[in-house]
């Protein structure tokens, strides 16, 4: 005997999981019929100015088969919604026999759901800064998903920022894939590698000394400081915790960062004297997600007009480790990521240090 689908129970869990996304859609039971309910701008040729609570009939039986293309028809309208992208032009004639064209909204719908219980908390801003603004916000939403579109979504992003246009193309080949369209957009990446992040014009020791002791304000000294000492990432500076391990004072990085937890070892250590470094705390700043601190922390670097970037300060830490003899792995492992990558970034330096010391041995 077919146990009896409760079709209200099956209804209410759909609502409840579409509540804890943050969609601003529900689903009714009117009838035999299933219909979107939403806070919708007035329809062309009504009374009314503002946005209120509307119906829009999905055209699906109260059947739990129903029930699903009625779920991916709110996670679409929710997704409009949220983009400011609704228009009720999509929803006027959605046919009963095919109720969810293959539209890039379709598909977008159906990709965030996707990838969203993977998502880190604040899901909504890691789904915009993973995925959002990486070519998936140039897709017309009411168009149906076509190599084309995902063409000319890559080709947004500028060949010049090679970084920007690889993940692009990388985002939405993954988008591609996913919903089954056949192309190959490895063809439109401008090729990014570490050598586009080769530093040049490494600040010398003085002009660091010179720089830091000269920001007024303690807080963002104390996280430029650290970046020179630690040879830390921006974000790191102000998540790690210094720590006496056994007569060193060593930077604590958490997990959470983007290579994890390690420990990291001043040099010169008589830079955390200096500027006091056990004594200093960031300042505070609410974000997000990690990245946010390396936005704030480029912005006030700007501000004081110093050359080049923050991460000079990272990378003056790597030669300055190179110069003094640290092994490859020994000062990869302190600056948290490998031994190969390490060599990637610094192989320039690393060769001069290695040629000096040849010479040296003649």
């Amino acid at each position: 005997m077919t146990k009896k689908v409760d079709i209200e129970a099956e209804v209410r869990a759909v609502n409840l999981a579409l509540k804890a996304d943050c969609y601003s859609v529900a689903i009714r039971i009117r009838g035999k019929k299933l219909v979107l309910v939403a806070t919708l701008p007035p329809k062309f040729g009504s009374t009314k100015r503002k946005p209120y609570q509307q119906r829009i009939p999905t055209k699906q039986g109260s059947t739990r088969r129903g029930l699903k293309r009625a779920k991916v028809q709110a996670l679409i309208l929710g997704d409009q919604l949220e983009r400011d992208m609704f228009s009720w032009d999509y929803w006027i004639n959605v046919p009963a026999d095919d109720p969810i064209p293959e539209t890039c909204g379709y598909w977008l719908a159906k990709f965030k759901a996707h990838v969203w219980p993977k998502l880190p908390e604040d899901k909504e801003f890691n789904w915009r800064k993973r995925f959002l603004y990486f070519g998936f916000n140039k897709l017309p939403l009411d168009a149906p998903l076509t190599p084309e579109l995902l063409i000319e979504a890559a080709l947004t992003k500028p060949e010049s920022k090679k970084a920007a246009r690889d993940k692009t193309c990388a985002r939405l080949q993954r988008l591609a894939d996913f919903a089954g369209i056949d192309v190959n957009l490895s063809y439109y990446k401008a090729g990014y590698s570490a050598a586009d992040t080769t530093p040049r014009n490494i600040p010398p020791d003085p002009e660091i000394e010179r720089l830091i002791d000269s920001i007024k304000d303690p807080h963002w000294q104390y996280v430029f400081a650290l970046m020179a000492t630690y040879g830390l990432r921006n974000h790191e500076a102000f998540l790690c915790k210094l720590q006496d391990k056994s007569g060193v004072i060593v930077a604590n990085v958490p997990p959470g960062t983007k290579t994890g937890q390690r420990i990291a070892y001043p040099h010169p250590k008589e830079w955390v004297e200096r500027w006091n470094l056990l004594q200093g705390q960031p300042p505070q700043i609410n974000v997000r997600a990690p990245q946010e601190y390396g936005q704030k922390a480029s912005e006030h670097w700007r501000k004081l007009k110093a050359p080049g970037t923050p991460y000079g300060l990272r990378h003056a830490y790597a030669i300055r480790c190179h110069y003094a003899g640290a092994a490859v792995a020994i000062a990869a492992k302190w600056m948290g990521h490998s031994p190969e990558t390490h060599l990637r970034i610094y192989q320039r330096w690393i060769s001069e240090t290695l040629s000096r010391e040849a010479w040296g041995n003649l």
